[in-house]
């Protein structure tokens, strides 16, 4: 540049600008170290960020493009369309809401979010004949070491097992995974509740349909601790052999974060279970009636000793599912009363995050502060964070809430990586201590060691 190869030009440039702006009143002193960048010439690129930056650009502008047909089309088509078929929900006011929280990817981030997801109403990819996406909500985000996953979490009218169970199953001997679901429902009832999309660059094109989730994946991915790459076809290495590839580990990471750290606020839903039927009735949970929930404040949020939060969603059984299978189990004739000895039980419905446990964290499992407000505390909102789950949260006030994730998708453990087996030192023979005694072996196998006892030191002078 001109600066560059005029060094005493930019010198003076630099003098005539401090004088300017020490004569401006209410200017505060600058140091004119901080002109320096006016002689500062431009970082140069290389070839290959070059191309790095323009496959990036490239891949960004996809979102706001539409494939060029080799025929015209008979009707005109819109980049984005207005008006989608299906339930899109209001991304804006939940980004806006957590950002109250000081949560959220910024305005920018959040457009091409809404662009991808709406792409995705439209346009969904992976369905089955007969399958048709009806709901799509944003979930969260997962870091990777090489690319990150944005998740959306849909509902999938007609849907059908992915990968479809094998019709000779026998329920006795093989434990099948938690049934599919083709409607919403406000609670989880199944680790395979919903449909779960991820991506890893937001457009149309990238989205990837991730399998049902099945309980052996969950039970291997409780013993792996493996941070992500970004690549669905990775490997899952590690001491614990895990069935199948990342894609598998992603959906059983997060059927796990969602039935940990689903929640709501206490009054939004109600337990409709037919209290006479016994443990034979059919769970049913829903929606409180209308005019229950009259709204909670953020101050009443923040305090979770009095049950403000529940959980709205059952917890996974170490069985590796929501509901637990007894393989055709069946109490004997002269003991009807028996009960399946292998019975496992969850926790109660709507039970109060309050009472989660964090073994090894010395924190409780949940922590909550108000945020904002300022002189108006009435309108500060409460972000509630989970300990066991770092990344997961929800932000409530009055009636709107919110559940989010933006982690890595690990659990917290409280404990740092240590072996479970430890080996024997490799001594030094050199050593004096480490020599054998006058009654060793000759070939050097039991007898002392030469553990003379350490000289007397003399007395010092009286």
């Amino acid at each position: 540049s001109i600066l560059a190869s005029h060094p005493k030009l930019s010198s003076a440039l630099q003098d005539t600008l401090v004088q300017i702006l020490e004569k401006q009143p209410g200017v505060p002193n600058l140091n004119p170290e901080m002109l320096e960048f006016i002689n500062t010439p431009k970082p140069v690129k290389s070839a290959e960020e070059k191309e790095r930056q323009i496959a990036f650009l490239i891949t960004e502008v996809q979102t706001f493009k539409l494939a060029v047909p080799d025929q015209p089309p008979a009707e005109a088509e819109t980049i984005v369309p207005l008006d989608v078929e299906g339930d899109l929900g209001d991304l804006f006011s939940d980004m806006q809401l957590l950002e109250r929280a000081g949560i959220g990817f910024g305005r920018e981030q959040t457009m091409r979010i809404y662009l991808a997801l709406k792409r995705l109403l439209q346009k969904p990819p992976f369905l089955q004949e007969g399958e048709k996406m009806t709901r799509v909500r944003f979930w969260g985000k997962i870091l990777g070491t090489k690319q990150d996953y944005y998740i959306a979490k849909c509902v999938i009218a007609e849907r059908k097992d992915r990968p479809a169970l094998p019709p000779d199953l026998d329920p006795k001997k093989h434990l099948p995974p938690d049934p599919v679901s083709s409607e919403y429902a406000d609670f989880a009832m199944s680790t395979n509740q919903f449909v779960y999309y991820v991506c890893t660059e937001l457009n149309a094109a990238n989205w990837a349909r991730l399998d049902d989730v099945q309980p052996p994946q969950i039970i291997a991915a409780r013993l792996a601790r493996r941070f992500f790459t970004g690549d669905l076809e990775a490997k899952v290495g590690g001491a614990a052999p895990f069935p199948g590839k990342e894609a598998h580990y992603l959906r059983a990471q997060i059927a796990r974060i969602t039935h940990a750290t689903k929640i709501a606020p206490k009054g939004h839903l109600a337990d409709y279970t037919d209290p006479e039927g016994g443990a034979a009735a059919e769970l049913t949970v829903g929606l409180s009636e209308e005019g229950k929930f009259l709204g909670v404040s953020g101050q009443q949020l923040c305090d979770l000793a009095r049950e403000s939060w529940v959980h709205a969603a059952l917890d996974i059984l170490p069985q590796g599912r929501s509901r637990y299978h007894n393989f055709g189990w069946a109490p004997p004739d002269d003991k009807p009363d028996a009960k399946d000895p292998k019975l496992e039980k969850n926790k109660p419905v709507l039970q109060s995050i309050h009472l989660d446990k964090a073994p090894g964290l010395g924190v409780p499992a949940w922590t909550a502060q108000l945020c904002g407000g300022g002189y108006a505390g009435q309108y500060a909102a409460a972000l509630v964070r989970s300990n066991l789950w770092p990344g997961a949260c929800a932000v409530g006030w009055g009636y709107t809430f919110v559940n989010f994730y933006n982690g890595n998708g690990q659990m917290c453990t409280g404990r740092m990586y240590a072996l479970d087996k430890s080996w024997p030192l490799a001594t030094d023979g050199n050593l004096a201590e480490y020599s054998k005694g006058p009654r060793s072996k000759p070939d050097g196998v039991g007898g002392d060691l030469n553990l003379q006892p350490p000289p007397k030191e003399d007395p010092p002078p009286a």
